[in-house]
């Protein structure tokens, strides 16, 4: 029976926010007890009533207890925002796009709601961030089950207001304890973001990839050379990086993706107070306007279990 709350939570919310968690008990665990959690009214419940609303902007909360960094907050997520809609960004977007249609390709010549019923694709973003590329790998494959984590809530209620496709089902979660199944995502995305390759592999597929996203040698080289007396480590190398992924995966692939970009004065600006690069930095002992232009590098890595 449904509670007094939950009722009056689903009177105002639009039906499309809850129905991509219809399918719940395929992908989510509850992160108390490890039951498969099913999609109750406006809640995710498991059998043993731990229960997780559906937040109003179309995301659960499944890491309640996370503690986000005080640099990625809704001002750190709504510069990203920014320079993302900006295009900056879009040249390592496209570069997943094509990993993903190379590597984990979509069914044909199925239809579409008999898939959604038996086995579409599934495409784990790990750290998400304000969800710009699982909404881009929705938008080309409409036919795929993106879920989409972040331990920032700040970020994933910005993701989930931004979907107009309110399709991914977009969650708080917790790199090191997934509350997903076992052996039930069929492509990861790691863009930018740390790794846990033990919960990575158990929830993959067999015949799962893994797409990890990795800052070039030349990445934010203008505003590195800018803050060098700041930095503990001016000169980046992501060698050590791709040693380490390559002891728990096989990789496939790997293509180097750079591009430098005019910017200006503001954006400049924007993208010094969203890099990692500089959250250690006192930007405003940098005189910025010695910028004009950044290289916006990485290198995409496909690799297997």
């Amino acid at each position: 029976m449904r509670d007094e709350h939950a009722e009056r939570y689903h009177v105002g919310m639009n039906p499309a926010k809850i129905a991509r968690f219809r399918d719940s008990e395929r992908y989510f665990i509850c992160p108390l007890c490890h039951d498969a959690l099913h999609l109750d009214g406006t809640s995710l419940r498991c059998a043993n009533r731990h229960t997780f609303d559906i937040a109003k902007q179309g995301y659960v909360n499944l890491s309640p207890s996370a503690k986000q960094s005080q640099f990625y907050n809704k001002e750190s997520f709504a510069n990203r925002g920014h320079i993302l809609d900006a295009g900056y960004y879009d040249h390592i977007m496209r570069a997943v796009l094509e990993a993903v249609d190379n590597h984990c390709p979509a069914p044909h010549n199925v239809d579409f709601a008999g898939l959604r019923d038996a086995q579409c694709p599934a495409v784990l973003d790990a750290g998400c961030g304000e969800g710009f590329y699982a909404r881009a790998v929705q938008d080309a494959h409409p036919e795929a089950d993106v879920l989409a984590f972040d331990i920032s809530k700040d970020s994933i209620r910005q993701a989930a207001h931004e979907d107009m496709g309110m399709a991914v089902k977009w969650f708080v979660g917790n790199l090191a304890d997934l509350p997903v199944h076992d052996g039930t995502i069929d492509c990861i995305l790691d863009v930018f973001s740390p790794i846990h390759y033990d919960e990575f592999r158990r929830v993959m597929k067999d015949d799962a990839v893994v797409i990890k996203v990795v800052p070039g040698a030349h990445h934010d080289e203008q505003l590195r050379e800018l803050a060098r007396a700041q930095l503990r480590n001016a000169d980046y190398s992501n060698e050590q990086t791709i040693e380490q992924f390559a002891t728990h995966f096989t990789i496939v692939d790997s293509q180097l993706i750079s591009q430098t970009f005019a910017m200006s004065d503001d954006d400049v600006r924007t993208f010094a107070h969203m890099t990692p690069l500089l959250f250690n930095v006192d930007i405003d002992a940098l005189d910025l306007t010695q910028i004009n232009e950044l290289t916006i590098e990485a290198r995409i890595i496909v690799a297997r279990k």
